[in-house]
């Protein structure tokens, strides 16, 4: 390659460059500025004081049986829903977790760097834990994978906590990123319905 050519090709590299920083500035600027739309919200956990909007995920809450989702260590779609509906009062089913069971959902939509995430969870057997993983995707692959820590689940059905409180690596980790998926992970027998993402929480 002679010095032009040599000086073009580093110029397109440049300027290829250039275009992927800019695509991932203008994700997430869109997405602090409200610029991303993932669906209606609504405050469903207004009855536990929190008073944010969130909206429903896809197959949130197995309706659909595992559509969407990736289960495995005996994870599986049962009948019984969550008894205080937050979806629908038509809704029916849940997803039950034995011990070391684990569940991908879907990719999901987010709009700030510090989503909020929430569910519900009770334990058949008295007394479980859930783990909570958040991996990060952007437009060349996975970008992070954030732990966010594990939560005890009794005997009755209630919301967890918001994990999107427990990430203190979402502001970096999720620049960028144009979709989150939460991995889900149990000790002891746990059931879970109703996943709820507050796309624009800011903590």
């Amino acid at each position: 390659m002679d010095r032009n050519g040599a000086r073009l090709f580093k110029l397109l590299t440049l300027g290829l460059a250039v275009g992927v920083v800019a695509v991932f500035a203008a994700n997430a600027e869109a997405g602090l500025l409200g610029g991303v739309n993932c669906g209606s919200t609504a405050a469903v956990f207004a009855p536990w004081g929190d008073r944010s909007q969130y909206y429903f995920t896809s197959n949130g809450g197995f309706e659909s049986g595992s559509t969407g989702w990736t289960l495995s260590g005996g994870a599986r779609v049962v009948g019984g829903n969550e008894p205080f509906y937050l979806h629908s009062s038509q809704d029916k089913s849940s997803l039950l977790l034995p011990d070391g069971a684990v569940a991908a959902s879907p990719w999901l939509c987010f709009g700030s760097n510090t989503p909020g995430i929430r569910f519900m969870a009770t334990s058949p057997t008295g007394s479980g834990t859930v783990h909570v993983r958040v991996v990060a995707r952007g437009l060349l692959g996975v970008l992070a994978i954030l732990d966010g820590g594990t939560v005890q689940v009794g005997s009755s059905w209630a919301p967890t906590i918001d994990f999107g409180t427990t990430f203190s690596q979402l502001n970096s980790a999720l620049l960028g990123a144009n979709a989150i998926q939460v991995v889900i992970s149990t000790r002891g027998d746990v059931q879970i319905d109703d996943l709820y993402i507050d796309p624009f929480t800011q903590y």
